[in-house]
């Protein structure tokens, strides 16, 4: 869950960061190799360990690395530079306060994740009726053994010969 969040949380910032920044709807193969960069940040941060602070910089760092590869491959797509609408400081800053903040948002809601399925399986136990123990059925076991064969011809059942 934590790899699709980045993935897709990535490239929307990617595209939509570059769309604001006058590059237009991203299309084509730049579009493409943007996105495969998200989902392989994605990809990648999802194989981590990621336990309290080291989950959250993990994450922050895989959004960061994602948003800048991606921006990078839409301005070399697009053969064109943006016009900055602001100062030049504020779209890294933009990306480094949005990637900071969906961190949080994202090793937040795996946190809430696993406390709610926790809950949930606690609520199940008082929840649904656990069948009673019944008595075992105590079977005849069947005999492995032919008593009388039906329609006997010749020397009856097969086995060993009698001199063995």
């Amino acid at each position: 869950m934590r790899g699709a969040l980045v993935g897709v949380s990535s490239a929307a910032m990617t595209t939509g960061a570059h769309i604001a920044a006058g590059g237009g709807v991203p299309r084509g193969p730049a579009l493409i190799v943007a996105l495969l960069m998200c989902v392989t940040a994605g990809a990648l941060v999802a194989r981590v360990r990621c336990d309290g602070l080291t989950g959250y910089t993990a994450i922050a760092a895989a959004l960061a690395g994602a948003q800048l590869a991606g921006h990078v491959t839409l301005m070399v797509g697009a053969h064109q530079h943006h016009s900055a609408a602001g100062p030049s400081w504020f779209m890294p800053a933009a990306h480094l306060g949005a990637a900071a903040l969906l961190g949080a948002a994202i090793t937040s809601v795996e946190y809430l994740y696993a406390v709610c399925v926790s809950v949930l399986c606690w609520l199940r136990l008082f929840t649904l009726r656990a069948p009673r123990a019944s008595s075992p059925v105590i079977r005849p076991r069947p005999d492995v053994a032919v008593r009388q064969p039906v329609l006997s011809f010749g020397l009856g059942m097969r086995a060993p010969p009698a001199v063995a």
